[in-house]
């Protein structure tokens, strides 16, 4: 199994650069739209909650972009993240099924042992 420290610093490194995602998400469509709809996306703060809210795949549609670019990238933070959440679902469920592999394979010679002794 792994070690602590290693599943740590895997996951240090998704969030880093799930970050990196997010805030070039952001400027994208800051940049798109700002002019198009200043008081939906003029301040980078602004962008960086519809990015959030798009790349989670919740979208209250409160704000939306206009521009073919904002439409664009949009799109593509919304693919993103129903990609980035099928493959931490599959993670999930592959990392315990091995999991649940290892134990019965512990068990099984465990029971062999105690049968021959």
């Amino acid at each position: 199994m792994k070690n602590k420290a290693e599943i740590i610093k895997k996951l240090l490194a998704f969030i880093v650069l799930l970050s990196v995602l997010v805030f070039l998400a952001a400027c994208g469509i800051h940049f798109f739209e700002k002019e198009a709809q200043p008081e939906a996306f003029g301040f980078l703060l602004d962008a960086m909650r519809f990015t959030l809210l798009t790349l989670t795949t919740i979208g209250y549609g409160d704000v939306y972009p206009i521009t073919a670019g904002g439409k664009l990238l949009t799109a593509f933070v919304g693919v993103s993240g129903s990609l980035i959440g099928i493959a931490f679902f599959v993670a999930i469920v592959s990392g315990s099924l091995t999991l649940i592999k290892k134990i019965r394979i512990i068990l099984t010679k465990t029971q062999m042992g105690q049968r021959r002794g």
